[in-house]
């Protein structure tokens, strides 16, 4: 469900009135120019964020839902993280090392905004290794608890985590986020990334690499899925024309979480 018009005004208010960067700014390689107008394309179109090359896709399936439901939550958190070097949303503090602030992120591997965003979050959560550069990878995972836990700590109630590594989930799974997104949760899908790949959507995956959003409640009709997703900056449909098998989609496909959102 997107954000309604009035939460989308005050968010874009919030851009217009931008304080002016302080001395000693916390992230001095990146231009207030792009922050202001990738923030404005994202509460436009909140499937404009985008991880890119850089493996954030636990942080921008979180953030994706804080755009649907209250963007100026994530545009007042942004602001802060650029003005100050850290913030605040409800409990989940967020405050990233000198290492992921200092970084100038290339424009063709991941948008200013989108650094700020959701490298913050990640590099804040690690307690050994910083992120501090988009083409680190194994310093962005993002496991399913620590998503979960990010969804607690925003206030969504009732969220639930079923979901594992190594062994494909399937159909008492798949009609379990149907349900979830009909009674309106929030669901993120943990797949390898062969699910959005038309080429790869039938070979059998692993493990799991790639966080997704639910868009919509899939389409089930007996024994064929359809279901629209966010992911890397734009939606998809699994699969892109027609209906995939249940057996085919759960070749990769590992679970999910899920929450009410009904944070402050």
């Amino acid at each position: 469900m997107p954000a309604e018009d009035y939460r989308k005004s005050y968010a874009l208010s919030l851009i217009d009135n931008f304080p002016p960067p302080p001395k000693g700014r916390p992230f001095p390689r990146i231009d207030q120019a792009d922050v202001v107008a990738g923030l404005r394309d994202r509460v436009n179109d909140p499937h404009k964020q985008n991880q890119s090359a850089a493996s954030l896709c636990g942080p921008a399936a979180f953030f994706y839902c804080v755009l649907n439901y209250k963007p100026e939550l994530y545009v007042q958190y942004v602001i802060d993280l650029f003005t100050t070097g850290k913030a605040r949303i409800g409990s989940l503090k967020v405050e990233p090392s000198p290492a992921c602030r200092v970084y100038q992120p290339p424009a063709d591997k991941i948008a200013a905004v989108d650094w700020i965003a959701l490298a913050s979050l990640r590099d804040s959560e690690n307690t050994i290794m910083d992120y501090s550069s988009a083409d680190d990878t194994a310093s962005g995972i993002t496991r399913p608890g620590t998503l979960a836990s990010w969804l607690r700590d925003i206030g969504y109630q009732g969220v639930r985590d079923d979901s594992n590594y190594y062994f494909c989930k399937g159909r008492k799974e798949i009609e379990a986020f149907d349900r979830d997104m009909r009674i309106n949760r929030d669901v993120c899908l943990l797949v390898n990334d062969n699910i959005l790949d038309a080429h790869k959507q039938r070979l059998k995956s692993m493990f799991c690499n790639h966080w997704i959003v639910v868009d919509d409640a899939p389409q089930l009709n007996g024994d064929q899925i359809s279901v629209s997703v966010y992911s890397w900056g734009k939606p998809y449909r699994i699969p892109g024309t027609g209906s995939l098998s249940v057996r085919d989609f759960s070749l990769n496909f590992y679970g999910y979480v899920s929450g009410i959102p009904k944070y402050n």
